[in-house]
């Protein structure tokens, strides 16, 4: 991967919070939570609409790292990259409705050898994600890994 571009911000993703979508990804994910799953009671909760899960900041944040992804300046030999870990720090609840903005940046990548004497190179990315009203609702720390090769 190249290290020069450790810092480097992508374009915002744009993406608008569908009711559906919400729906999908709460029967995708087996909850039962009614907040997320019946739209009257979420509409006479103090939310006012249906919110999304927590999680869902994957779906939201998913065209912004695909930019990552497509980066060929970048030179990830994406067949031998696996997923490492991601962590989320939630700020406002996210409604159907919402309109979240979500920009990533290149946070870290370096290398780290293996038990077998191969380095596996590790790429960290951060995403911001920010209502239509300017609030914080997700920053994100996604961790990919370059398995090495022999």
């Amino acid at each position: 991967m190249n290290h020069n571009l450790v810092g480097k911000v992508y374009p915002t993703f744009r993406y608008e919070v569908g009711r559906e979508k919400i729906f999908e990804y709460a029967r995708a994910t087996l909850s039962t939570n009614p907040y997320c799953t019946d739209p009257e009671f979420a509409a006479k909760s103090h939310y006012g609409a249906v919110v999304a899960p927590p999680t869902f900041a994957a779906v939201y944040c998913h065209q912004a790292l695909r930019n990552v992804f497509d980066d060929k300046e970048l030179a990830m030999n994406i067949p031998r990259i696996v997923h490492g870990e991601q962590n989320f720090e939630f700020g406002e609840v996210v409604k159907s409705g919402d309109t979240i903005l979500t920009t990533v940046t290149i946070s870290d990548i370096f290398e780290k050898e293996n038990r077998k004497g191969l380095n596996n190179q590790f790429l960290i990315m951060t995403t911001e994600s920010v209502n239509q009203d300017g609030e914080l609702v997700c920053k994100g720390r996604w961790t990919l890994v370059e398995r090495g090769s022999e």
